[in-house]
């Protein structure tokens, strides 16, 4: 019987090659999309479970702090880097702690004839490697980081400096300036182990981690700056919700008053290892999205899939009736068309996973994501993909299971079968309205996007080179380097600040003021520019002045501010000369306000607003060269200005915008995956659609012909074929806006900048789908309608 089934099989795909091509392009594509959401899921839902322990490992963060009279919600992820300590000496719930923080914005390793810049460098506790699963290549976790001087290196930066040497063992020499001090520092550090290369979904992204007693500021760290991440290990069955609050009881007890004068105490959160990656990137918003994009893109698939197959049972109705004639019973007749539909599922999904493998490094780097076809065989994914065979073999065999086995063998030999017209209209009514809300998502959904990434952040940032000012030393040459630079006409303006404008790096602090909100400190970011930064960076001052060389107090007591700071502290609309002070209004220094500037970006978009305060500095880390049109030969002009004021400093720059740009990557992404995923959802549903109009038009060229030969025009044909089609469309669009409608706006509310939802989207989508549909439709009206009468009338 076996046998017979898979005979009759492949001739249904030998005789009808295209309806078979028709349904495994469907199912292939439906099932390719769905493996490939199914990695992207089980990727980002897995992010840090390789740890053996990440089951108990917490970051320790920072909701909010309380003032002298006040509470403020300042939802940081950092700690004081004094905390640690005291969580394992007050609290026997904590198994391990772990600081991870960067002393130095970049550190220079060399050794022998190699010289490597590396950013992503921490400095971390010895318990790192206890409490993390590292698998070590080289050297002992014993003692590792437990002493100055000493670092572990990944094994691809290990491999950059050492090439396929022994790296353990071997000296370093390092050369970094302090974040804090700014001193430059230049002494070697012993390489003691080497790890394996960390899983892309980790949390933990630093190259090499640095034993934090080689920080030089280690003892100094006080209640009083949020300097880097702490993570604890908890004993088994420390309820993390009912520990978290005792925290706060370290501030009673070692909070200094004379060493941090506005600051109580400050309250943390315990926030779960495996849930660190989600609430960083928005929340599980995004998997819903992109579990609810597979869910639809597999149903469209499988709608398309049973259509085409109810729209042929009826040529097997012939078929069934000498079955039964002969003896099939009704059970041998369901498990044939079953087992025929379940081939059918299992070929398309090995041409699907076919495709998976040869295609994946492509979408890698087209997407910028880092999935692995390999966990495809995990057993939850395996179990998943066994459950989608079985329910889409069901759904695509059962109506001519079910339905065809159940009539009686002289209805069947006669062709007296239903045609399963409604259940038709049914399945591409839901069909149509799919489309239509998957559509209407992504078109939504990539306008937020690129609105984000294309949003006025309130700052120049064309043609703008960003250069890195490291140590005392260069940054006392800047005057030099910038009057070298200014020597060409190439070269617009050069200005300098102590935080890069769109990104981020000002610091937070209290300050407090005389407004209508009180005396009372309130977290502000504030940075230092020099006199031409917001005039060059074409940030406009709304009341009083700029910085300026006429006014020597502007160095040591004037501030500008932004209008979001007028409005948090109730401040006069022209709040100039208004009195400004560090910490509360105990505070005997005050600064004076001279000027109101408009609200830029200094953050990401993702974030709000902020109240802002820009001291003056004649230099900053930071220098912003803005370039004319010819951009190489100044930039030839910038380097060889570089090198001949800082000789023994390597040469490098980014440009600002692609800097910005740079950061939405993860929404850029995100974009192009809602739009590939729309297309494909698109495209699977038409090509269902353009399969089922052909067979329905084939089933009625006799009737076309009988109405050309009674005077109907081709027009009149096309109509009649089309406008049931059309009419679904209208019928699903119903559901389809509304549930977009309120999905979307729920989506949009978690933006702080965020578009306004425009009915021009639903139209366009609406439009462009019955356009389709109509030429999808109209296309096969047309070759039906110029067959001659007497060729389409001619059998009975």
């Amino acid at each position: 019987m076996i046998q017979n089934h898979l005979l009759i099989f492949w001739r249904n795909l030998y005789r009808r090659p295209g309806h078979s091509l028709l349904n495994l392009t469907c199912l292939v594509t439906g099932i390719l999309s769905v493996l490939l959401i199914l990695l992207y899921l089980n990727f980002e839902l897995n992010y840090d479970h390789f740890h053996q322990q990440s089951d108990h490992i917490y970051r320790v963060t920072t909701p909010r702090v309380d003032l002298t009279n006040k509470q403020l919600d300042i939802n940081s992820q950092n700690t004081f880097l004094n905390l640690g300590p005291y969580l394992t000496k007050d609290f026997p719930e904590v198994a391990a702690f772990v600081r991870c923080y960067g002393f130095t914005s970049s550190m220079r390793l060399a050794w022998a004839s190699q010289n490597i810049e590396e950013e992503r460098l921490q400095a971390a506790d010895q318990a790192l490697l206890d409490v993390f699963s590292f698998e070590l290549l080289e050297g002992s976790r014993e003692k590792a980081l437990d002493g100055p001087n000493k670092i572990v290196l990944s094994e691809s930066l290990a491999r950059r400096i050492f090439g396929s040497g022994q790296a353990a063992g071997k000296l370093l020499d390092a050369e970094y300036v302090h974040f804090i001090t700014n001193e430059e520092k230049a002494h070697p550090l012993m390489v003691t182990a080497v790890f394996k290369d960390l899983p892309h979904n980790s949390s933990l992204t630093a190259e090499a981690y640095v034993s934090v007693q080689t920080d030089s500021e280690l003892d100094n760290y006080y209640f009083n700056r949020l300097g880097g991440l702490t993570y604890v290990l908890l004993h088994d069955k420390v309820d993390p919700q009912a520990f978290a609050p005792k925290l706060s009881n370290i501030y009673d007890q070692y909070l200094d008053p004379d060493l941090e004068p506005v600051m109580r105490r400050a309250h943390h959160e315990l926030v779960p290892l495996r849930e660190l990656h989600m609430r960083a990137s928005g929340g599980y918003s995004y998997i819903y999205v992109f579990g609810s994009i597979a869910f639809l893109l597999l149903l469209i698939a499988a709608i398309s899939y049973v259509n085409l197959a109810t729209a042929q049972a009826s040529r097997r109705s012939l078929e069934v009736g000498i079955r039964k004639v002969v003896g099939s019973s009704r059970a041998q007749l369901i498990w044939q068309f079953l087992s025929e539909s379940l081939l059918y599922i299992l070929l398309a999904l090995a041409l699907a996973i076919f495709a998976l493998y040869k295609s994946l490094p492509l979408l890698n780097n087209l997407l910028d994501i880092q999935l692995d076809a390999a966990q495809l065989w995990q057993p939850q994914l395996s179990v998943g993909i066994l459950v989608l065979v079985m329910l889409l073999a069901l759904f695509g065999g059962a109506y001519p299971a079910f339905f065809l086995s159940a009539f009686r063998p002289i209805s069947a030999v006669k062709g007296r079968l239903a045609s399963g017209t409604v259940v038709r209209k049914f399945l591409l009514s839901l069909q149509f309205a799919v489309v239509l809300f998957v559509l209407i998502c992504t078109g939504l959904i990539y306008q937020q996007l690129q609105f984000m990434r294309f949003q006025d952040l309130g700052f120049d940032q064309g043609q703008t080179i960003r250069l890195a000012l490291e140590g005392d030393e260069q940054l006392q040459k800047f005057d030099v380097f910038k009057q070298v630079l200014q020597q060409n006409d190439l070269i617009t303006s050069v200005i300098s600040s102590n935080f890069v404008p769109g990104l981020g790096g000002m610091y937070r602090g209290p300050f407090s003021a005389e407004g209508e909100a009180g005396p009372e400190p309130q977290f502000v970011r504030f940075g230092q520019v020099d006199y031409d930064f917001l005039d060059k960076m074409d940030i406009g001052i709304l009341h009083g002045r700029n910085f300026s060389p006429d006014f020597p107090a502007d160095s040591a007591q004037s501030v500008i501010i932004n209008r979001q700071f007028i409005d948090e502290f109730g401040l006069p609309d022209d709040p100039i000369g208004e009195k400004i002070r560090r910490g509360d209004a105990n505070n005997p220094s005050h600064l004076l306000v001279v000027g109101v500037m408009e609200n830029f970006h200094n953050q990401s978009l993702h974030d709000p607003l902020e109240a802002q305060l820009l001291f003056f500095s004649p230099s900053g880390s930071q220098v912003y060269v803005k370039l004319k049109e010819d951009v190489s030969t100044a930039l030839a002009h910038v380097e060889t200005s570089w090198k001949r004021v800082y000789p023994n400093a390597d040469f490098s720059f980014e440009f600002l915008d692609q800097m910005i740009q740079e950061a939405y990557q993860a929404d850029e992404r995100r974009g192009r995956i809602f739009l590939s995923f729309s297309l494909v959802t698109l495209i699977i549903a038409f090509l269902g659609l353009f399969g089922l109009a052909s067979y329905l038009s084939r089933q009625r060229i006799r009737e076309m012909g009988i109405r050309r030969v009674l005077g109907a025009e081709l027009s009149d044909v096309v109509m009649l074929l089309s406008r049931d089609f059309l009419l679904l469309v209208c019928i699903a669009a119903i559901p389809a806006f509304v549930a977009a409608w309120w999905l979307i706006g729920q989506w949009l509310e978690e933006f702080a900048f965020r578009i306004d939802m425009h009915v021009g989207v639903f139209v366009g989508v609406f439009l462009f789908t019955l356009l389709l549909v109509f030429l999808t439709t109209a296309y096969h009206a047309v070759r039906s309608g110029r067959i001659n009468p007497a060729e389409s009338l001619k059998h009975e």
